[in-house]
């Protein structure tokens, strides 16, 4: 029995068409009976094939079927569509375009689950605009994570110090917002947290690695207890665009009436990403306190007025 037959039929009839089996047996080159046996297969598999009998009637397949992408590997599903792509000219019914788009759609929707956790009781949706630049990293140190091998980055810190590492990939974090990978890196002989967006070469290594506890939990947790916060406090007005953000980002118990403006108070890490979010709201908002980050924010806008001012003269 031809098994590559059978899955092109398979392929034929999910482009949801309707053929009748002399078709099948001229372009296999198999006797209907042959087909028959094949399309019998395919039923006991599961796959529900519908039967019309008549002048317009042939075999297809039920309208609420779908194919379940993980029947198919990243792999197979490309070495299927080059061989399509490659006989697409010997055929003038476009099945072959057919099934080339359904495997596209079947791509992107193993794309998409790249970044979705699901579970009963948690549901994380990461398919944001950044993602788009950082899929190609978060499918490789997937990869190496499962496969347990070896990563060489090109890592660029925080302070711009660039280094090259040899990590063993643990597990891909979504933290504050940002993504990262938690690895043991053989240069300071512990695990380190890189962020995604630093990592400007990645090469995947043959070397490959045995697992340890990693207290991935307890590092973290240690890393948020070790954090400065600050009081923060800031005002603006209700009608403001920046509103809606404000909640999202301390939550509604933060926020109070005072006058004609709502104020805001929260204790928020003492970090570079408090101050550009505070940045980022212009003069949608006057920070209160403490004192020292609003005359950081007020000399930050000074400067940049006398850059736009040097700009116009």
């Amino acid at each position: 029995m031809q098994q590559s037959v059978i899955f092109s039929i398979l392929m034929i009839l999910s482009s949801r068409r309707k053929v009748s089996r002399d078709y099948l047996a001229e372009r296999f080159s198999i006797s209907k009976r042959t087909v028959s046996r094949y399309l019998g297969v395919l039923e006991d598999a599961g796959v529900p094939i519908v039967s019309a009998s008549g002048v317009n009637g042939g075999v297809s397949l039920a309208d609420d079927y779908m194919i379940d992408r993980t029947h198919l590997t990243e792999a197979e599903s490309m070495r299927i569509k080059d061989a399509l792509e490659r006989t697409a000219d010997d055929y003038g019914d476009g099945v072959n375009r057919a099934v080339i788009e359904k495997l596209d759609c079947v791509d992107k929707a193993r794309e998409r689950d790249m970044f979705v956790i699901k579970q009963d009781e948690l549901y994380i949706d990461c398919d944001y605009e950044q993602a788009q630049l950082l899929r190609p990293k978060i499918k490789a140190v997937r990869d190496c994570i499962e496969q347990k091998r070896v990563l060489e980055i090109k890592y660029t810190d925080a302070n711009g110090y660039v280094s090259f590492r040899s990590v063993e990939p643990y597990t891909l974090v979504f933290k504050a917002g940002a993504w990262y990978l938690y690895a043991m890196c053989k240069l300071r002989g512990d695990f380190r947290l890189f962020k995604l967006t630093r990592i400007s070469d990645l090469r995947r290594t043959s070397k490959s690695f045995s697992r340890v506890e990693s207290h991935l939990v307890e590092k973290l947790g240690l890393e948020f207890y070790n954090e400065m916060f600050i009081d923060l406090e800031f005002e603006f007005f209700p009608a403001s665009s920046v509103k809606e953000s404000v909640v999202d980002w301390l939550g509604i118990s933060a926020i109070s009436e005072r006058g004609t403006k709502l104020v805001a108070r929260a204790e928020v890490p003492d970090s570079n990403s408090t101050y550009k979010k505070l940045l980022s709201y212009g003069s949608s908002i006057k920070v209160l306190n403490p004192p020292e980050l609003a005359e950081r924010l007020l000399a930050d806008a000074k400067l940049m007025l006398r850059a736009y001012d040097s700009t116009d003269s």
